[in-house]
């Protein structure tokens, strides 16, 4: 069955993960290999598929590093330096992290933020990190390689596109689209802070806010849609290959956008 034709009313709860001692901030879904979680517990757990029930998943690793609540997480999928692929988390405690899911160990600590990370994606070989402190980073191998102040308030979220470029959201209720360091265009319609950032594959991208809005904007900045729904601050969103997008408030509220 195509992406095109799944039938979302098949849907159901599956399983839960459950090992966490305190609310879970991250998650990601690392290729066919499992699942990865964060948590104001300090940890990051990895889940792999039950040998015994294959709906069911187990917790096989737990990542413990951080000294304080852990937040984005990103996926490195196996390759020669990780044969059973790695993690990299972003914690309140400014540092981010590499970890190598063969050993469960932590094999790089990149220190250089001087608040809380709030986002990390891949980029090629690279990481790019985000944070509170307003810049953005590029780590390399362990090491910094470049840093910008993107915005002139708290970086909230960053994203890779497609196409190549990185998308920042911030305090300051602005996105920022950017090639290296250069800042192609930046994105003005929020009326408060933009939390959460998605891509809508072969449209655009997607922004979540404190005002209560989630936006859709062309990569030229021209705003395709605004959804208004939530009554409180909105602060994740994303999107399905099939146009499904779907948002995340504090007003308790997932809501699903076709």
């Amino acid at each position: 069955m195509s992406s095109m034709e799944i039938d979302f009313k098949q849907y159901q709860l599956r399983c839960q993960l459950r090992g966490h001692e305190d609310d879970v901030r991250g998650i990601c879904v690392c290729g066919s290999e499992g699942i990865a979680t964060s948590s104001r517990d300090r940890t990051v757990r990895f889940w792999s598929l039950d040998s015994s029930d294959k709906r069911k998943y187990v917790s096989s690793k737990m990542l413990l590093g951080h000294s304080s609540f852990v937040g984005p997480l990103a996926w490195i999928a196996p390759d020669e330096e990780f044969p059973e692929g790695g993690i990299v988390s972003g914690g309140m405690d400014t540092m981010v992290f590499v970890w190598d899911l063969r050993t469960g160990e932590k094999v790089q600590s990149l220190k250089g933020h001087q608040v809380q990370v709030t986002g990390v994606v891949l980029d090629g070989g690279d990481i790019i990190s985000s944070s509170v402190d307003c810049t953005l980073r590029r780590w390399r191998k362990g090491q910094p390689v470049e840093s910008w102040e993107a915005h002139k308030s708290a970086i909230q979220a960053v994203i890779k596109l497609p196409s190549g470029e990185l998308v920042s959201g911030s305090t300051d209720t602005t996105l920022k689209l950017w090639r290296g360091k250069t800042c192609l265009h930046t994105f003005s319609g929020h009326t408060d802070t933009v939390r959460g950032l998605g891509v809508m594959h072969g449209l655009g991208i997607l922004s979540a806010s404190h005002d209560g809005s989630i936006m859709l904007w062309a990569q030229s900045g021209e705003v395709l849609m605004v959804m208004v729904g939530h009554t409180s601050i909105v602060y994740s969103v994303d999107a399905h290959v099939s146009g499904l997008i779907v948002s995340g408030s504090e007003d308790r509220f997932a809501k699903i956008w076709k």
